[in-house]
């Protein structure tokens, strides 16, 4: 398991999860396998925090399958017009978006759009 993927929690007096992390906050916090009967019963109690667990995890998902979707028109195992136009305009919508990201994060630009090089 990645450490990103990590779940922490803290467990109480009886050894039962009270509070969930997705870093050790000191000393006392615990790795956590998602298959913990105290953690499952932990997150079914907080409905909230078990939705927050989902979405992160759907947020990493969608990358992977936006990467799949990639490398599979890369290949040329399927092309970008067999998919219905709704969903072209999503795919272009967020490669842009990640696109825009990448580029306002990237210092290693020496020159800015639409500089000359000589």
């Amino acid at each position: 398991m990645r450490e990103k993927d990590m779940l922490y929690v803290l467990r109480d007096d009886n050894h039962q999860v009270c509070a969930v992390s997705d870093k050790p906050l000191s000393n006392q916090w615990q790795r956590a396998d998602m298959e913990d009967k105290s953690l499952k019963l932990f997150l079914q109690k907080n409905p909230e925090i078990s939705t927050g667990i989902m979405e992160s995890s759907d947020a990493d998902f969608i990358r992977v399958l936006e990467d799949v979707i990639d490398l599979l028109i890369d290949k040329q195992i399927i092309q970008f017009t067999e998919f219905p136009e709704a969903v072209q305009s999503k795919l272009l919508n967020r490669r842009r978006y990640r696109e825009s990201l990448r580029s306002n994060s990237d210092t290693t630009q020496l020159l800015e759009d639409g500089d000359d090089i000589f």
